[in-house]
C-alpha cells in the first residue's frame, strides 16, 4: 500500500511539473507569436466575410437564395469555435472543422454557379440529388472569373486540394494521426500541453483555409458586389492581412479598370507587391 501511494504521489508530482513548464512555455516569445498569427488569421477572416455580408445586403434576394452567402453565419461560428478550441489545446478537433469549412464552401459555391438565378428551393435540392458528397472534384469545375491567370488559377485549385488533404488527415484515424500522437506522447506533451510549434503550423494552415473562403464568398457575392467590397473597403487598408495573398491580391487586381483607380495604378500595384507573404509568414504578426 505504501508503495502505492509512492507512486501515486510521484505522478502528481510530475504532472504539477509538467503544468508548471507549460504555462512557462505559454509566456515564451515562441508561443505568443504563434498566438498573435492565430488571432490575426482569425480576426481578418471575420473581418472579410463581415464586410462582404453587408455589401450582400444591398440585393437581399440574392443573398438569400445564395447556399454560399447564406451561410457566411455558419462562418463565423466556425471560426471563433476553432479558436476557442486552439486556445485549450484541441488542435484535431479543430482541424476537423477545418475541413468541414474547406469542403462545404466549395460545394457551396459550385451549386450557387451551377443555378446561379436558382431558388434556394431548388439550389438544395440540387444540393442534395446531384452532388456527391464523398470527394472534392467539383474543385475544377468551379469558375474563378476574377482570378484571371490560367497558372494562378491551377495553383489555387493546388493549394486547395493540399490544405483539404492535410485537414482530411484528422477527420477519420489515420495513421499519420496515429504516429503523431504517439511522437508527442513520447515527448510528454498529452492534450492541453501543446507547443508553438503545433500551434504555428494550424495557424498557417488556417490562413489558406480561411483564404479560400474568401475567394469563394466573393465570387459567390458576385462581381459588382466584390469590386465596391475590394475597392473601396478592405484593398485601402494595410492593416487587413489578406491582402498578402496572392489570390485575393489578383481579385483586386480584377478592379483595376475602375475610374478611381486610373491615376495610381504604379502606386497600388507597389503595394500589392509591398503586401505579399512572404513564405506564409503574415507580416502583422512580428509588430
Amino acid at each position: 500500500m505504501d508503495n502505492i501511494h509512492e507512486f501515486l504521489e510521484k505522478m502528481e508530482k510530475a504532472r504539477e511539473d509538467k503544468l508548471a513548464e507549460h504555462k512557462q512555455h505559454l509566456s515564451s516569445e515562441e508561443y505568443q507569436s504563434a498566438l498573435n498569427l492565430l488571432n490575426v488569421v482569425t480576426s481578418d477572416f471575420i473581418k472579410g466575410m463581415k464586410a462582404c455580408s453587408m455589401y450582400c445586403s444591398r440585393g437581399a434576394e440574392f443573398r438569400d437564395n445564395s447556399l454560399s452567402l447564406s451561410h457566411i453565419d455558419d462562418y463565423f461560428m466556425s471560426a471563433i469555435m476553432i479558436m476557442t478550441i486552439l486556445k485549450e489545446g484541441g488542435i484535431n478537433p479543430a482541424k476537423r472543422e477545418i475541413r468541414y469549412l474547406i469542403d462545404s464552401s466549395m460545394r457551396y459555391l459550385y451549386v450557387d454557379q451551377q443555378l446561379w438565378r436558382g431558388s434556394i428551393e431548388e439550389k438544395l435540392v440540387f444540393f442534395d440529388k446531384k452532388v456527391d458528397k464523398s470527394n472534392i472534384k467539383y474543385i475544377k469545375d468551379i469558375d474563378l472569373h476574377m482570378i484571371k491567370s490560367p497558372d494562378l488559377k491551377s495553383e489555387f485549385t493546388s493549394e486547395y486540394k493540399s490544405t483539404y488533404y492535410k485537414a482530411c488527415e484528422y477527420v477519420h484515424a489515420s495513421t499519420k494521426q496515429i504516429e503523431e500522437r504517439f511522437a508527442l506522447y513520447e515527448q510528454g506533451i498529452t492534450i492541453g500541453l501543446d507547443r508553438a510549434e503545433q500551434l504555428q503550423e494550424v495557424a498557417e494552415l488556417l490562413s489558406e483555409a480561411y483564404s479560400s473562403l474568401l475567394v469563394f464568398t466573393f465570387h459567390a457575392a458576385g462581381v459588382s458586389t466584390a469590386g465596391d467590397l475590394m475597392v473601396d473597403t478592405l484593398s485601402p487598408h494595410d492593416n487587413w492581412v489578406y491582402n498578402g495573398n496572392k489570390y485575393l491580391a489578383e481579385i483586386d487586381r480584377h478592379f483595376d479598370y475602375k475610374h478611381e483607380r486610373k491615376e495610381f495604378l504604379s502606386e497600388i500595384e507597389a503595394i500589392r507587391i509591398n503586401r505579399a507573404w512572404p513564405n506564409k509568414a503574415l507580416q502583422r504578426t512580428s509588430h
